[in-house]
């Protein structure tokens, strides 16, 4: 099935972050990437990104399009995978946080 995707005969193909992972050779002639759900690992988004944006990739412009319904739970989702990647981004990088707090100590005495 890859091969036909490769060559264009298959110009659609659906799949799960799992079955599109290491080892699906299909970018040759992908234009765009439709994401319908939100992953909860930072890596996954990564992952399905980088079925489009490859090396050997004919086309030069591509699209990556991703769904949210607004109100639900999907923005929330969304929010909290881009909290994690900061997170991660951060400790990989070894930066500080874009906050940072100031804390005042006190001795407190009288108490037996």
């Amino acid at each position: 099935m890859f091969t036909k995707v490769r060559s264009g005969e298959i110009r659609v193909l659906l799949g799960s972050t799992a079955k599109m992972g290491t080892g699906t050779n299909v970018q040759k002639r992908l234009i765009a990437v439709h994401d319908l759900d939100i992953p909860w690992r930072p890596a996954d988004l990564e992952q399905r990104a980088g079925r489009i944006i490859r090396q050997g990739n004919e086309n030069k412009n591509v699209q990556i399009f991703r769904y949210v319904t607004k109100g639900t739970f999907d923005a929330y989702s969304y929010q909290t995978l881009e909290n994690k990647q900061k997170f991660i981004s951060q400790i990989m990088t070894s930066k500080t946080p874009a906050r940072k707090g100031e804390y005042t100590y006190r001795t407190i005495s009288g108490f037996n």
